[in-house]
């Protein structure tokens, strides 16, 4: 459904054009501030002395920070100030990725990743809900693929020029405080945004229910429901190959982080096509069923699985260069399909819900995503590497037994398609 129009807001045009570009920028730095540590993972690891469930267990901090903050914050969002909360969580996220340059061990490496992940907390339910907000229902899909479109050039971003500066310019600690100030200078430009009100059109006072009550609201609805579970797996495969594929070609290849870097910053270079063209498909789809944007997630999601199980037969036999260029061709594919997904979910959980619900229903999304898989996956894949032999055999495995919840993710998601036209038409009752 689409937010009612008044002066301070508009649905379309300048307004919303800025709010898409400053929250897609946003997005873009929100994960280069994240991704960064997947490529600087080894020299970190050497110098401070870590194992790689201590590693893991560093990743796990910065999820955990979202976990138990992401609610109370999308709260705040729907009750309070979408843009106000999104300016102040970039501010203080930044803070935290500066912060991280000065780790002197394993405790403090762990302090300054939950403040990124508290400070992530907040920007994902407002900056979706903002922009979902922003555009009419029919355009939803592909503004919310150009904003997740912006995750893979963050990721572009964090590894490539992550690891080139890692390795020509000071080591692994200058990638922290350099990406750290783009997010303190959008982090002001957020406040100039435009934001939505909830007020009726008569002028009485809008209506909240407390934290517990919008939740138990959000459990009624079938549809998110089942959403939320197929993103928790879709997040085990996710998560995993993004926190420990540069690793994988590290140890298997023995190149630097700068090469691995490059490397992943071609592949998701390629992959930014993924978010696009599923924005744009879902928008379609949606047009003929209710349902077809979840349909869309969930062959996305079976493909992207194949196509990074195929990868992973690389580490059969690492001297076989045939092999190995097969499986180059097939991460990219991994990428584009793995990257479509996300718009159509997203667009789903705004789509099933009235309006004072759009933020605390994708900061919902975002725990799930993280608590169901985010927060284990890659500490299951960096412990299965430690039991096998600490090397690319056993990381290989890692990857292999976290790409199987990507084709539990796909069948979920299907499940997801039947009740979306049932629960959009409550929602536009509810209103």
């Amino acid at each position: 459904m689409n937010i009612p129009e008044s002066d301070r807001f508009k649905v379309g045009g300048p307004r919303a054009t800025y709010v898409l570009v400053i929250c897609s920028l946003l997005h873009a730095i929100s994960y280069a501030d994240w991704q960064v540590m997947s490529v600087v993972l080894q020299p970190m690891k050497e110098e401070l002395g870590l194992t790689d469930v201590q590693v893991g267990i560093a990743n796990t901090a910065y999820f955990l920070g979202i976990i138990f903050f992401t609610l109370p914050i999308a709260h705040l969002v729907d009750r309070w100030s979408r843009k106000k909360m999104i300016g102040l969580m970039a501010i203080a996220w930044s803070a935290s990725t500066v912060a991280t340059a000065f780790v002197g061990g394993f405790g403090s490496l762990l302090l300054t990743r939950l403040g990124v992940g508290v400070g992530e907390a907040g920007f994902g339910p407002g900056g979706t809900a903002l922009v979902s907000a922003s555009y009419p229902e029919h355009q939803r899909g592909g503004k919310l693929g150009i904003f997740n479109a912006f995750i893979t050039v963050g990721v572009i971003v964090g590894v490539a020029l992550g690891g080139y500066l890692s390795a020509h310019h000071g080591g692994w600690r200058t990638p922290f405080y350099v990406f750290g100030i783009p997010g303190l200078v959008l982090g002001v430009l957020a406040f100039f945004m435009q934001d939505y009100s909830l007020k009726p059109a008569s002028g009485a006072a809008a209506t909240h229910g407390s934290l517990l009550s919008n939740l138990k609201q959000l459990w009624r609805i079938t549809t998110l429901r089942w959403l939320y579970l197929g993103l928790g797996m879709y997040a085990v495969l996710q998560i995993s190959v993004g926190t420990w594929f540069p690793s994988l070609l590290i140890r298997a290849y023995g190149i630097k982080e700068d090469k691995a870097g490059l490397v992943m910053g071609a592949v998701s270079l390629i992959g930014l096509a993924g978010p696009l063209l599923g924005g744009y498909l879902a928008d379609r789809w949606h047009r003929r069923h209710p349902g077809g944007r979840m349909r869309l997630a969930a062959a996305s999601i079976a493909l992207a699985t194949v196509f990074m199980m195929l990868v992973l037969l690389a580490a059969l036999d690492i001297n076989n260069r045939s092999l190995m260029w097969f499986c180059a061709l097939m991460m990219p594919l991994h990428s584009v399909f793995v990257g479509m997904a996300l718009p159509a979910v997203a667009a789903t959980t705004q789509d099933v819900v009235p309006p004072q619900l759009k933020g605390l229903s994708w900061g919902a999304a975002l725990v799930a995503l993280f608590l169901l898989g985010g927060a284990w996956g890659p500490l299951m894949v960096g412990a299965i590497s430690d039991h096998v032999d600490g090397g690319y055999k056993g990381l290989s495995l890692g990857l292999a037994v976290a790409g199987a919840f990507g084709f539990i993710a796909s069948w979920v998601w299907f499940v997801t398609a039947r009740h979306v036209e049932r629960d959009m038409a409550q929602a536009e009752g509810a209103r």
